[in-house]
């Protein structure tokens, strides 16, 4: 089975942050998961309270996150296909474009909503399966990993005959 590329992100605010943890389908159906290392520039949310309180203390992600630039660079072997599907396309564009600015680059992949990866299933039908594998599994919809974890399954799941 050839697993599409799922991402997901989270963010520091909603509408202004940026990506503190980024983790992102492999075709194999294995994952990664980063954190990310805040750029200068970023770090405007900080001193503004705009930080949510799901995120790690600043210090972790400047000790443990990995920089942007190290990140994209691992995209240009991890994102075969140049499509990027996710729960929030919005959400996922404003990350990525703000990740490729960094660079002075425009994003070279296509956001695409992860409804689009299956033909003939109602959305309805796909949240009701991401709900029962995320609760299944004890997965925790606000967390990256866990967001891909549960893209996986429905995929995995839709391509094995199951849905």
């Amino acid at each position: 089975m050839n697993i599409p590329t799922f991402i997901a992100f989270e963010v520091t605010d909603v509408e202004t942050g940026y990506p503190y943890a980024i983790a992102w389908s492999l075709p194999d159906g294995q994952y990664k998961t980063v954190l990310v290392r805040p750029e200068e520039d970023w770090l405007i949310d900080f001193e503004m309270g705009q930080y949510s309180p799901d995120a790690p203390p600043l210090q972790d992600l400047l000790d443990k996150g990995e920089s942007v630039k190290d990140i994209l660079k691992e995209w240009q072997h991890d994102f075969e296909r140049g499509e990027l599907y996710c729960q929030d396309p919005i959400l996922a564009q404003y990350c990525l474009d703000l990740m490729f600015n960094v660079l002075d680059k425009e994003c070279e992949y296509e956001v695409v909503s992860e409804y689009d990866c299956y033909d003939k299933i109602d959305s309805f039908d796909i949240d009701d399966q991401r709900r029962w594998i995320m609760d299944t599994e004890g997965l925790n919809a606000t967390q990256c990993e866990d967001m891909v974890r549960a893209m996986i399954y429905v995929y995995s799941r839709m391509e094995d005959g199951e849905l």
